[in-house]
């Protein structure tokens, strides 16, 4: 074990063992959408157009499969062309898989989709690809809807195969961690609840190959356009003056010496708070660091930020933020 003190808190690095028995992959539900074909036209959708000179229309054009799909164009204003549709309400902690087709007119159209409060966004290309998404779903929620928006001013969006069904997930070390602050720390959901970000070429995504417990753990890449890439989490509440957090995870690198940091850090500018940077190595490392929340943080929003710097790939497992004093 070696120990480093860096920007406010110990950093411990524990060469670890990779994984146990084999988990399985995630285990999918009845869908809970009706006509997500549009073989029906619109029945059981709903249309809301905030934008001006916009349209949602039931198209032979617009059909992937069968003789009919959905065709959303935005005009000008506004946030998007929206169709949705109310589907049986959630529990908290459950994991939703969402699963589309879409091409777009043109090319380059941006394509919300969302569940219950929880999504994502793409992008459309000139040929039909398959969109598809594990979503989790933290809480209650008054939001019992799965919505498809087309956002781009000028753009028309085809969508067909449409379905959202429940989706039963390994756990991994995080997700079993009574007091992880955390949700979907062990990315058996995807990346739900995780944000990513990069300033260039960055790249992030879940596989099985980067799992360290559980089914799954996340992959971030990096090219040599340099950047950063990052994700993000915020906690469900603002942090206190004095409060001491542990923070941890499992980290490997493709090669050994990627550079990476764990912060917890503001949701704002000038995106200020105390950090864990340290070196991966080749083999599974378990880091394990504690961080002080000082004075000028105090009542703030935080969120728990792991980033790669430089050029290189790293996989993450099993993040967990804990709260060790009152």
């Amino acid at each position: 074990m070696v120990f480093h003190r860096n920007w406010g808190g110990w950093l411990a690095l524990v060469l670890a063992a990779g994984c146990g028995d084999e988990p399985q992959a995630p285990q999918l539900g009845a869908n809970q959408v009706t006509n997500g074909s549009f073989e029906l036209k619109l029945s059981g959708w709903w249309s809301n157009a905030d934008a001006e000179d916009g349209a949602v229309e039931v198209l032979p054009e617009a059909a992937d499969t069968g003789g009919l799909g959905l065709a959303l164009t935005k005009g000008t204003g506004g946030w998007g062309m929206v169709v949705g549709q109310d589907t049986a309400p959630h529990t908290a902690g459950q994991t939703y898989h969402v699963h589309a087709r879409i091409r777009g007119k043109a090319g380059g159209e941006r394509v919300s989709l969302s569940f219950h409060g929880q999504g994502f966004e793409v992008e459309a290309g000139t040929q039909w690809r398959t969109v598809e998404r594990l979503v989790y779903l933290p809480g209650d929620s008054q939001d019992v809807s799965v919505m498809i928006a087309n956002t781009t001013d000028h753009s028309t969006v085809y969508v067909d195969d449409v379905a959202v069904a429940p989706a039963e997930v390994a756990q991994g070390e995080a997700d079993k961690h009574r007091d992880n602050l955390m949700h979907n720390g062990s990315f058996e959901s995807g990346l739900g609840m995780w944000s990513f970000w990069s300033g260039s070429d960055g790249q992030g995504s879940t596989s099985f190959d980067a799992r360290h417990s559980g089914y799954a753990g996340l992959v971030l890449s990096l090219g040599g356009k340099g950047g950063g890439a990052s994700v993000k989490q915020a906690l469900a509440e603002p942090v206190r003056a004095g409060e001491v957090y542990r923070v941890e995870a499992h980290v490997r690198g493709a090669l050994g010496g990627e550079t990476v940091s764990l912060c917890l850090q503001i949701n704002e500018e000038p995106w200020e708070g105390p950090c864990l940077p340290f070196t991966a190595a080749s083999k599974w490392v378990h880091v394990s660091g504690k961080v002080t929340i000082e004075e000028p943080l105090d009542d703030q929003r935080l969120g728990l930020v792991l980033s790669l710097f430089g050029e290189g790939t790293v996989q993450v497992d099993d993040v967990i933020v804990v709260r060790v004093n009152p």
